[in-house]
């Protein structure tokens, strides 16, 4: 017997069996949250997502997804079937059949072709696939925010959870860039949540034919605003791809004011560490894309 990698016998006693020992895929980030692995097996082609537990102790996006969103992952894992069951019908990407999860451990999915998108080279096709995708989902509103299972919280608790979260990460962070940042946070008024990824980044995503075809990593997805979602978008597109995501985004939802959420969104995503940014002044200095 094979044994996949790392899982107790108890753990992979229902798991389908390997036809050969599986192989590890190269993580793209050195904090990534888990370890991937390819595993060929009797049921087809299959990902298995082992939890590494020493990089999510010490993530900066996880210590604030849990402490804004209380998703308390990884334990979040063990009902995340929903997730993938509710993204395959709003999504008009592929979501990868969930085999089966198991708590603050792994995940099981089914292989899905595909290419990995070079950031440095994103089509236009890619551009409109993704403006496609998030349009729809951001149609899906919401009166309360957290989990996509069960958001719990109100329009009211946005502001001081939002505040609480910042002053909890920002030890670093100079009183004159905290001190606006979080009167901004207090002085919101979010009143619509939508299912968002505050890890939207384009290793997420596979693509085929110079489009996305799939969205592969769902841990993080949550109700939330959609403006928090176009802040980190202004980090993911220049100029001309910004404007070629809004003409497609028109399709579906009217573009954000991002005037009044902009700083303390900001500032949020850079302690979150969402895309490995080091310098705030540059972070917050970005170009502006949706104004």
């Amino acid at each position: 017997m094979v044994n996949y990698p790392a899982l107790s016998e108890q753990q992979q006693q229902d798991l389908p069996a390997l036809l050969k020992p599986a192989s590890r895929i190269p993580s793209q980030f050195s904090d990534s949250s888990h370890q991937l692995w390819f595993c060929e097996t009797v049921d087809g082609p299959m990902v298995l997502k082992l939890c590494d537990h020493t990089n999510i102790d010490q993530s900066a996006f996880w210590q604030a997804m849990n402490s804004l969103f209380a998703i308390n992952f990884p334990a979040s894992l063990g009902n995340i079937a929903e997730v993938y069951q509710r993204i395959s019908t709003i999504s008009p990407l592929a979501i990868p059949s969930l085999i089966t999860s198991m708590e603050a451990e792994f995940v099981l999915v089914r292989w899905l072709p595909g290419e990995d998108v070079d950031a440095s080279a994103v089509t236009a096709l890619a551009i409109k696939s993704l403006a496609n995708h998030i349009g729809l989902m951001h149609q899906q509103q919401h009166p309360r925010w957290g989990s996509l299972q069960q958001p719990e919280f109100t329009t009211e608790d946005w502001p001081q959870r939002l505040k609480m979260t910042l002053q909890q990460q920002a030890d670093s962070i100079d009183q004159t860039v905290l001190k606006p940042a979080l009167k901004q946070a207090e002085q919101l008024c979010e009143n619509t949540f939508v299912p968002i990824m505050p890890d939207l980044r384009w290793d997420q995503f596979l693509m085929q034919q110079d489009k996305l075809s799939a969205l592969v990593d769902l841990d993080a997805i949550v109700y939330g605003p959609r403006t928090l979602e176009f802040v980190l978008l202004e980090y993911l597109l220049d100029q001309k791809q910004a404007e070629s995501f809004a003409v497609e985004y028109l399709n579906h939802q009217t573009i954000p004011d991002l005037t009044a959420v902009r700083l303390p969104y900001r500032l949020l995503l850079f302690l979150m560490n969402v895309l490995g940014e080091t310098d705030l002044n540059s972070w917050l200095n970005h170009p502006e894309r949706f104004s």
